[in-house]
């Protein structure tokens, strides 16, 4: 009798655990947006203006030169300024490129170009530059006997489960140009802020300061940073971010930052803490006071619309979701437990779910626009799998285009994409 009922209940258990796993099968999400993304009547020309010089040659360099970011000073002198993640910054004047610096030459011989996540990742110009000649830079750095502000504290593992040494630093810099009219960089440079990096993959990306805010207000000179969460390693991987960086707020990683990089409040002393960020006075020592938002995977690309005043940030995922997202002072966006408006399993972040009944109890901020992996069945490379970040426009040269959020993809497919 023992041994039978024994068994009625093993029998019972397996058909439990089927019926379970079974109804997660048929709640996961293969597609996610059935809609295609339409395609625009509107067509518009690009033109060649300059060439930068090339930095890289052979297959094994990936491109010619890996340029990253387009941007002027905002110091009236309509110069342009280009960076090539290898190391150089150009500037681009009345139509001629010349190299403005070399910073992989003045930093130090530790500048890392190990992947195309890393190098001479962005810049940006204070906004009284035209007057005090302060910009800052993000790069990579090998480590060496520099000791981060943020360290990782947590076990590196790789993908086979082995534990592993971090990969390497990212850098913040702040330079002085002794002119800042020149051409030609001349100038002192001082490091604000370190950052360990447990991968070489998904790094600190983005430098910005609002271009809306105006002298006086709580928002002028405030240095907005993204950091992605840091990563994984080998591909294709089931878990992008296997230290939890996104929902910890004890680290920078998975973060949008913002810093007075004028001030001396912080740990280290060399940049200060606003006192309208969210966390700057919890009082909690295990929370970074330089967060303004989290939960993010590879948060690379921020902007403002200049005419409505709202930040966008866009937010690269894993398999299915890309974002478009609201930027929200203390919000959090729900990497790694969310990806877009759908749940992900931890431990395979591939899959999709449908969000639980009870969702809204975590307060997590969704995507404003979200777009999904569909590709034709004829085509062979990649179609909109990374989004590349953009800008809302409001110029005068075309006049269908005003108010919408034109933004880009990091596949091949060349398209460039609109947000209503």
């Amino acid at each position: 009798m023992m041994k039978r009922l024994y068994l009625l209940n093993f029998i019972c258990i397996v058909l439990l655990l089927n019926l379970i796993f079974s109804n997660i099968s048929l709640a996961q999400i293969t597609n996610p947006i059935p809609e295609k993304i339409e395609k625009s009547k509107l067509s518009v020309g690009i033109q060649e203006v300059v060439q930068i010089p090339e930095s890289g040659t052979g297959r094994s360099q990936e491109r010619i030169a890996r340029l990253n970011f387009l941007a002027n000073a905002g110091d009236g002198s309509d110069r342009l300024f280009v960076n090539d993640m290898r190391g150089k910054l150009y500037v681009i004047n009345n139509a001629k490129v010349s190299v403005y610096m070399d910073l992989k030459r003045l930093v130090c011989s530790g500048f890392s170009y190990d992947t195309s996540q890393q190098g001479f990742a962005y810049f940006a110009f204070h906004p009284e530059f035209r007057r005090n000649g302060i910009f800052y830079t993000v790069h990579s750095e090998e480590k060496n006997n520099s000791l981060p502000n943020f360290p990782v504290t947590k076990k590196i593992i790789d993908s086979t489960g082995n534990i592993i040494e971090s990969s390497h630093h990212d850098v913040i810099l702040e330079w002085n140009t002794t002119n800042p009219s020149a051409n030609t960089f001349s100038g002192t440079f001082r490091e604000i802020m370190r950052i360990e990096q447990p991968y070489p993959d998904h790094n600190v990306g983005q430098l910005a300061f609002n271009p809306n805010a105006k002298s006086g207000d709580a928002d002028y000179g405030m240095l907005y940073i993204a950091t992605a969460d840091g990563g994984s390693d080998g591909f294709p991987v089931s878990d992008t971010d296997p230290l939890d960086n996104g929902q910890d707020l004890s680290t920078p990683l998975g973060k949008i930052l913002r810093i007075n990089p004028l001030g001396k409040d912080s740990i280290n002393g060399k940049y200060g803490i606003p006192k309208d960020n969210p966390f700057a006075q919890d009082g909690n020592p295990k929370i970074l006071r330089e967060i303004w938002a989290y939960g993010f995977r590879n948060p690379h690309r921020f902007s403002w619309d200049t005419g409505t005043k709202k930040m966008l940030i866009v937010d690269i995922g894993q398999a299915l979701i890309e974002e478009i997202n609201l930027g929200i002072k203390g919000a959090n966006y729900g990497w790694g437990n969310r990806e877009g408006t759908w749940l992900i399993d931890e431990k395979n972040e591939n899959l999709l779910f449908p969000l639980p009944k009870d969702d809204t109890k975590y307060g997590y901020t969704y995507p404003v626009a979200q777009y999904d992996h569909d590709k034709p069945a004829s085509w062979k490379d990649f179609y909109a799998v990374a989004i590349a970040g953009g800008y809302v426009y409001q110029g005068k040269a075309i006049p269908e285009l005003v108010g919408q959020y034109i933004f880009a993809d990091f596949a091949n497919d060349g398209r460039f994409f609109i947000y209503l």
